[in-house]
């Protein structure tokens, strides 16, 4: 993993301001450059806080909504009213909340036979919309991830063999204990990037957050060492305590 930019802030409510800041700063000068900026959605509770910041007063008026596309890096192997659905959550949080074209919404479909198809689709939608050749990957502008607490990422587990995926952009995938199989971007997908934003708060990740940064764990398993690229870490003051100084 290329070394990372971290900002850490006082609380959650901070940490939500200070991505949101830098993901209008960044979606409006490639806006300026591209006439467009794709970003793609993490699910989860951190997450949410940034989609309603979003959508709030102090910044709902500034993004230019119809120039922006978004994406999912993962999504659970539900129907999208499902109260589980990233989809659904972001569509809560944000998008019944500002006025964003129906066709700059790229949700992962998940009502195909089975969650191959459902990957094969999505794949589609990527290829489709990026003008893709054979053998290539999106460059996204900018990837919103969270982190598990057992060293996940998007639907990227630890020790699962969909790590070792080079040649798919979007996969299915499952691992034990987790209830529903997922659809999530590949690795190399997310390498691609221009931009990728970490968001993570709570005291409840503090140890896995310290584990990843100063790299304590196990490089073969965790699937964060081997992201690359453009990194920028949010972390609250919880999240943030058990690194050294």
């Amino acid at each position: 993993m290329a070394q990372p930019k971290i900002k850490i802030v006082e609380n959650y409510e901070d940490l939500c301001v200070k991505a949101v800041q830098e993901i209008l700063d960044l979606s409006s000068k490639k806006i300026a450059m591209q006439n467009k900026f794709t970003l793609v959605l993490s699910g989860g509770s951190t997450p949410k806080g940034i989609y309603q910041s979003m959508a709030s007063p102090l910044f709902r008026d500034k993004f230019s909504w119809e120039n922006i596309h978004f994406f999912w890096g993962d999504e659970r192997w539900v129907p999208p009213e499902d109260q589980r659905s990233n989809f659904r959550m972001a569509t809560e949080a944000l998008f019944t909340k500002v006025k964003i074209p129906s066709a700059n919404i790229h949700p992962i479909p998940t009502k195909e036979a089975d969650p191959r198809d459902s990957a094969s689709m999505y794949e589609g939608t990527i290829s489709a919309f990026f003008k893709l050749k054979k053998g290539d990957f999106p460059v996204f502008d900018l990837i919103l991830l969270g982190l598990g607490q057992d060293g996940h990422t998007a639907s990227l587990f630890p020790g699962n063999p969909s790590l070792s995926v080079k040649d798919r952009l979007v996969i299915a995938t499952s691992q034990k204990g987790i209830p529903e199989q997922r659809i999530t971007l590949t690795l190399p997908t997310i390498n691609h990037a221009d931009t990728i934003f970490f968001l993570v708060s709570g005291l409840d990740k503090a140890n896995i957050t310290a584990e990843v940064l100063e790299r304590k764990g196990d490089s073969l398993n965790c699937p964060l060492f081997f992201l690359e690229g453009h990194i920028c870490w949010f972390l609250d003051k919880a999240a943030a305590s058990k690194l050294r100084d």
